[in-house]
């Protein structure tokens, strides 16, 4: 494991602070690296500061398109934004790569998208998704909660037709 995979794997351990001094020691040796400018966008993001930290996740996806976490992670920085459109075309691309590179569907992404589609007004999709995830882990007790909340906005919308 590399320094920059250390200092991401320290990040999602809930170890931020120190992350975020490895990423000020390597940062000018390492800014053709994606993961560092990933890095930095994580850092940003969890600070609350999403314009850098969308200036970060594009500067990751300059050097590699097709870096799925990156995508993944535009797509929550841009939710957080309230820029659904962008949200979700982020995480269709990170869908497209997957299926490219693996061919199969990615639990989290589709729940992402889900979560999208539901804040953009477009219930239905979001529910059909829902529905096509727990076929994938129906024991997934906050998932089954998600889709309950969407079914009741579902029925509200319903009633004031």
């Amino acid at each position: 494991m590399d320094i920059v995979e250390r200092a991401i794997n320290l990040f999602f351990l809930g170890k931020v602070r120190q992350a975020e001094n490895i990423l000020e020691d390597i940062f000018n040796s390492r800014k053709n690296d994606p993961r560092i400018w990933f890095l930095k966008a994580l850092i940003e993001k969890s600070k609350g500061n999403l314009l850098p930290a969308l200036n970060s996740i594009e500067k990751a996806l300059e050097l590699k398109r097709d870096y799925v976490e990156a995508w993944t992670l535009k797509a929550s920085i841009a939710r957080e934004a309230n820029n659904f459109g962008e949200a979700l075309r982020a995480i269709d691309e990170a869908l497209t790569i997957i299926y490219k590179q693996d061919d199969y569907e990615d639990y989290e992404l589709l729940i992402e998208k889900a979560k999208i589609l539901y804040l953009m007004g477009n219930i239905r999709a979001a529910q059909r998704i829902l529905i096509k995830v727990l076929e994938i882990n129906p024991e997934d007790m906050d998932l089954q909660d998600l889709l309950e909340k969407i079914r009741t906005a579902k029925k509200s919308l319903n009633k004031e037709k």
